[in-house]
């Protein structure tokens, strides 16, 4: 039952900086909390994907031979 954590957890970070710019309880504000959490899942899977690049650029992951 791990999987509601996940999805719980990007809403609950949305909803904090949603927060701050706008009014609860409105329809503007549930827009801005999906809008952050998508460009939230957005930059998780890029930096899933372009990882392995970054740290094999960095020299992290350098064959040792």
């Amino acid at each position: 039952m791990w999987f509601p954590l996940l999805a719980r957890l990007p809403f609950a970070i949305a909803g904090v900086i949603a927060g701050w710019f706008v009014a609860e309880d409105t329809l503007r504000y549930d827009l801005v909390q999906l809008g952050i959490s998508l460009a939230m899942l957005a930059a998780f899977i890029a930096a899933m994907i372009y990882a392995p690049r970054v740290l094999q650029a960095l020299g992290w992951f350098r064959k040792k031979t």
